[in-house]
């Protein structure tokens, strides 16, 4: 059944999450944070949410669109394809973040469609702290996919840094209780096989924390609040005792920005991040 393109613009109930310390610091760790910004509160200042947190306070917003009936979406064919989050102002313990989410596009693929779904977050005062696009692939079952011409391999610039993140045995169950994010294909190994995979993968919303620690360790001092923007697309399935590693290199500048591209590939060299992009202050 087709995305009901009538839902198109659709905005949703704001929804309000109470940020706490014991939540940022419990998800900072379940991406093996070890960033003082994050974990020590006794640092001056004290800590901030580490940016990928942001799908942990945007979640229930984002849920009341994804759980809309009238948008038709058939849960079994859906993938999370790309996600693009731009951060405005740093998030602490004690913010109250309310979130409005909105369908923010609909678009037919010869194989699917794709739906991007919209969310804006602002604090208690009022204050803008992050937008953030969700973009989900939901195939047609019914449409074969195209053979396509083969494509020479593109050759990539010499990475300036690379960083290496080994999964954890437990990773996903681990990442699953700090997010929220209990999908059967993440914690339950016999329902990840039964729909094609060798096991249970790590949810992508974590191998993007893991990229977003290799930015921020290697070009930001460590300092996350220097990070403004960071995009990916989901290429293939990470699995529990993967290796993975991002591969980052400077790409130019837009105004005061300096913009990174990356992508993270596995231990046998096979990208299951696309298309990485950073802007940094």
């Amino acid at each position: 059944m087709a995305l009901n393109r009538a839902c198109l613009g659709k905005q949703y109930k704001p929804q309000t999450f109470e940020v706490t310390a014991e939540r940022t610091k419990k998800y900072a760790l379940s991406y093996n944070e070890d960033n003082p910004w994050f974990l020590d509160e006794s640092r001056e200042g004290g800590i901030i949410a580490p940016p990928l947190f942001g799908v942990v306070y945007s979640g229930p917003s984002v849920a009341n669109a994804m759980f809309d009936q009238e948008l038709n979406i058939n849960f079994a064919y859906l993938v999370h394809g790309e996600q693009d989050m731009y951060y405005i102002r740093p998030v602490k313990p004690g913010d109250k973040i309310t979130s409005i989410s909105w369908v923010a596009g609909i678009e037919e693929k010869a194989t699917g469609e794709i739906l991007t779904v919209g969310v804006r977050c602002w604090n208690q005062q009022g204050e803008d702290v992050l937008f953030s696009y969700y973009s989900f692939f939901i195939r047609d079952p019914q449409k074969k996919k195209e053979k396509k011409d083969e494509k020479k391999e593109e050759t990539l610039p010499e990475p300036e840094h690379t960083q290496k993140m080994e999964v954890k045995s437990d990773q996903s169950m681990i990442y699953a209780e700090a997010s929220g994010d209990h999908n059967p294909i993440h914690v339950n190994e016999e329902f990840a096989k039964s729909v094609g995979f060798k096991g249970v993968i790590l949810q992508g919303l974590c191998t993007m924390a893991f990229t977003s620690k290799a930015v921020i360790d290697n070009y930001l001092d460590r300092d996350p609040t220097r990070l403004k923007r960071l995009k990916v697309r989901f290429s293939k399935p990470v699995y529990m005792g993967d290796v993975i590693e991002t591969r980052m290199w400077t790409a130019g500048e837009a105004g005061p920005r300096k913009i990174i591209n990356y992508y993270a590939v596995n231990q046998d060299n096979v990208p299951v991040i696309l298309n990485g992009v950073a802007e940094i202050i």
